[in-house]
């Protein structure tokens, strides 16, 4: 899956995460998710930075829901809580998924279908997220947040939350 994570992306998510907090790295991580949505063809529609879901975006007439997490310091058991997978799943009409950045040793993305944890009572491990992900979907977004990290670092960097949510409302990518 991440096979084609150049040394570009690992060193800028090293150099964002050394310069941030682990709370200002995560929301800069969902920030990012949103870029990746511009940049795969998705129109971002609402991006919350508290509350559920995180991203909402449409693409060919359809809405797809998005509860992002990156993983800040290392693997940890994740778990969705009742009301995050409620806003993932609330209508037939809506497709889901968990998002989970992982960051370390290398920047890549797991991609799981919100249908595929509904019956998750308990928290998955990062071994096991993969294992239920959508693999080519998980790609796509892993090649284009590469390419974004490795063009961008220096402005993704320099940019906050805030800003980096107000482009990808714009619709503007870095």
């Amino acid at each position: 899956m991440n096979s084609y994570t150049l040394p570009g992306a690992r060193e800028c998510i090293e150099r964002i995460r050394s310069d941030t907090s682990p709370g200002e790295f995560g929301y800069k991580i969902q920030a990012l998710a949103a870029h990746v949505l511009i940049r795969l063809g998705y129109q971002i529609n609402e991006f919350n930075r508290s509350g559920h879901p995180d991203i909402v975006a449409i693409k060919d007439g359809r809405e797809f829901r998005f509860e992002v997490e990156a993983e800040v310091i290392g693997p940890c058991p994740r778990k969705l809580t009742d009301a995050d997978f409620a806003s993932l799943t609330e209508s037939s009409n809506v497709v889901g998924y968990y998002a989970l950045a992982i960051s370390f040793p290398t920047p890549y993305w797991v991609l799981v279908p919100a249908s595929k944890l509904i019956c998750r009572k308990f928290s998955s491990s990062n071994m096991l997220l993969e294992a239920l992900s959508d693999k080519s979907y998980s790609s796509e977004w892993t090649w284009e947040y590469v390419q974004l990290l490795q063009s961008a670092c220096r402005q993704i960097k320099l940019s906050s939350f805030r800003d980096l949510s107000k482009m990808a409302l714009a619709g503007r990518s870095l």
